[in-house]
């Protein structure tokens, strides 16, 4: 983690840190219920409930510095995942998305029969693709960035089986 700060540059720190924060005020927006339901650190969540009770403008921005400061701390991706999902009113966890993960993390063993399986389930979908999609998720996980990739992924084979209809694949399983 260190060196991972060493090698960036002040100007990136900083960018990523106000990122963060932005995020951080995002959340502080959803209603209490949602926050609730997110997985979120406790310290986290009760500076975030805390931050709508505040009316004042000099505390309120010492609030969300705290919180963009919490989320240093935290893996920002699933987060970002749940804002998604809490704006589209879908369910946090669906079945659907419980399945997807299910694929990627079948997919990213490398192993060939499950690239198979899936190209039988999904034939619409580029070998090609789901091979570059898979290498760039790897080589994004060793340096440590977000991974677009992944997000990439998750979507493409999201929107396949919507359309296919093919959650429920007993295969899975």
């Amino acid at each position: 983690m260190e060196n991972e700060i060493q090698n960036k540059s002040k100007t990136q720190v900083k960018k990523e840190a106000e990122e963060l924060q932005k995020l951080g005020e995002e959340l502080t927006k959803l209603p209490r219920q949602k926050l609730e339901r997110m997985e979120l650190p406790p310290d986290l969540r009760i500076a975030l409930i805390e931050a709508q009770s505040i009316k004042s403008n000099i505390a309120g921005r010492r609030q969300r510095q705290f919180i963009g400061a919490l989320m240093r701390n935290v893996d920002p991706e699933p987060i970002r995942r749940a804002l998604l999902e809490t704006d589209a009113d879908l369910p946090l966890e669906s079945e659907n998305i419980k399945e997807t993960r299910m694929w990627i993390d079948r997919l990213l063993t490398g192993d060939p029969a499950v690239m198979e399986e899936f190209i039988l389930a999904c034939p619409e979908l580029e070998r090609q693709r789901l091979r570059q999609l898979i290498r760039n998720i790897k080589k994004e996980k060793t340096s440590g960035k977000p991974s677009k990739s992944l997000n990439m992924l998750e979507q493409l084979i999201m929107k396949s089986m919507n359309d296919k209809g093919i959650y429920k694949v007993s295969s899975i399983r």
